[in-house]
């Protein structure tokens, strides 16, 4: 009686965490790696050089550490741009601790609209600052583009 008690907790702990890690991995998984960068316009003269992914051409898109991208560079560009006095980070499309570091300072700033977790998302795009700039002129501002 006992071993069979036994098994069956063993069982179902075994049935759990096999849900645990699937729920887990399809969280991770919402969102593909962004893998590029490309213009957003905000205006006619106006635009942003913001991460996406060149699967779909969505900048809802993920990056954490590890990644080796351009749009792991854009991202830099636009940290070294817009929180000056901050640190300057390598332009060098390494997601690497520095980079990981910056993002989390971004998140902290959000008032919670971003999990402080260092990795780049849809949230985090959402609410840091971009660098805006004018065709043929370069860059004009720095603001959140939220969208």
């Amino acid at each position: 009686m006992l071993k069979k008690t036994a098994a069956a907790l063993s069982a179902s702990a075994l049935a759990v965490t096999g849900l645990a890690v699937t729920a887990s991995s399809a969280a991770a998984a919402s969102y593909p790696t962004c893998d590029s960068a490309k213009k957003k316009y905000i205006s006619s003269t106006r635009f942003v050089v913001q991460p996406y992914y060149t699967g779909t051409g969505s900048r809802n898109c993920e990056m954490g550490l590890g990644a080796l991208s351009s749009g792991v560079t854009r991202l830099q560009f636009a940290f070294n741009d817009c929180y000056n006095g901050r640190a300057n980070i390598a332009e060098d499309g390494r997601y690497g601790p520095e980079t990981r570091n910056a993002v989390k300072y971004i998140q902290e700033q959000t008032d919670g609209d971003a999990a402080v977790d260092g990795v780049y998302g849809p949230q985090t795009r959402k609410a840091m600052y971009w660098g805006v700039y004018i065709e043929g002129q370069g860059l004009w501002d720095c603001r959140p583009v939220g969208v």
